[in-house]
């Protein structure tokens, strides 16, 4: 029930700080926008007022199509950020059984089911030598390393490196 509790706080708290992330994102791309059109408006009204380095008043298509391109070039570098908006989530089949947490060292049972070896074994110490979850007996010894789902949580580690913090 601890493990459960301190497991589901977590979550809250990632999920908090995930929420203010996209929020802070947004408000940084409304405000990004906003700075480009009216800069834009400025340099329409006073063409004379332009940046430093342009020295002749331009065009106003030119101007129009010069600031077009910066909202689209902001645009797509959002809209290419979109997949870091979504809800990170670290997918169930990566977490113990027991902690919920992200496995760092992934073991078999003889039964098939895998779990983090640090926290099976000190279910084996305190609880007794059987399975959390088929309740069969269950000895150290019969723990094999699964080294496909390490690789499996290596790579996903490696693409996602927030999921280290989770």
């Amino acid at each position: 029930a601890v493990v459960s509790t301190q497991s589901t706080g977590k979550k809250k708290k990632l999920n908090f700080q995930e929420e203010k992330r996209m929020s802070e994102e947004v408000e940084l791309q409304t405000l990004l926008t906003k700075l480009l059109i009216d800069d834009l408006e400025r340099r329409k009204s006073n063409p004379e007022a332009g940046s430093d380095d342009v020295v002749e008043a331009e065009d106003p298509a030119e101007l129009e199509s010069k600031y077009t391109n910066h909202l689209d070039t902001l645009n797509k570098m959002f809209a290419e950020l979109d997949d870091r908006r979504k809800k990170r989530d670290v997918p169930d089949y990566l977490c113990g059984k027991i902690s919920f947490e992200i496995m760092k060292d992934p073991v078999t049972t003889p039964s098939g089911v895998t779990y983090e070896r640090a926290n099976l074994e000190e279910h084996l110490q305190r609880v007794g030598h059987f399975d959390p979850l088929t309740r069969e007996p269950l000895k150290r010894e019969k723990l094999i390393p699964n080294l496909a789902m390490k690789e499996v949580i290596e790579d996903f580690l490696e693409k996602n490196p927030w999921a280290e913090y989770y």
